[in-house]
């Protein structure tokens, strides 16, 4: 009994582990072709980012989650975050995230997410990495959205949802730069080198070109 008590304590923290592991698509051109979809079906709620909203946003993150589980569960994906400069829109910076929770909860859902982040301090809290903790009601079937005001950050965040998932959960949601990403579009650089713009991503000029275009449409 004991044993099998142990067990189940070290469950979440084996499947957190196991979810920043797998984290988002590979390659910066992945990364942004997932971002465009992601904004493509943001753009589709009913209560999608207004043009104010856009032009307050000093910057964005573009996020892919996955998310399941049965009593003890967690959500894994990556994404971009690009900040406004001077004239446009910074380089893609790559981050990776996962969250293990603990609660009622039963079933499968993917997230689209689109973070504006209404202040510089914010981005680069978001940018810096650690776990920043949730705790959410939600029961969904079929197609599901929202939008929310994260407390910690001064952020405005949308979420569509596809899939079946219920229930009560409490966990964290653990967020740090997908450094083999980065390293392979940019090489050896820090994030202010790339959300600045001073560095331009490897072959990715199309997706960008496209992902920037749909961005400034909607201001």
């Amino acid at each position: 009994m004991r044993l099998a008590r142990q067990a189940v304590l070290r469950t979440p923290c084996l499947l957190l582990t196991l979810l920043l592991a797998a984290c988002g698509a590979p390659s910066m051109h992945e990364r942004l072709d997932l971002a465009r979809h992601s904004l493509a079906e943001i753009n589709t709620l009913p209560e999608h980012p207004t043009p104010q909203e856009m032009k307050k946003a000093v910057g964005v993150a573009l996020l892919n989650l996955g998310q399941g589980g049965v009593i003890i569960g967690g959500e894994g994906g990556g994404g971009i975050v690009m900040q406004r400069v001077t004239g446009g829109w910074g380089s893609p910076f790559a981050v990776d995230l996962g969250a293990g929770t603990l609660g009622l909860q039963l079933g499968g859902q993917g997230k689209d997410v689109l973070i504006l982040f209404n202040d510089s301090a914010s981005l680069q809290e978001f940018v810096k990495g650690g776990m920043h903790l949730q705790a959410l009601g939600e029961g969904t079937f079929g197609s599901a959205s929202g939008n929310t005001k994260e407390p910690k950050l001064n952020t405005t965040v949308f979420v569509k949802g596809q899939g079946v998932f219920g229930g009560l959960e409490l966990g964290g949601l653990n967020v740090g730069p997908a450094r083999n990403v980065n390293t392979g579009a940019y090489g050896k650089t820090d994030a202010d080198a790339i959300l600045s713009g001073k560095v331009q991503p490897a072959n990715v000029k199309e997706p960008l070109e496209r992902l920037v275009k749909m961005l400034d449409a909607m201001n």
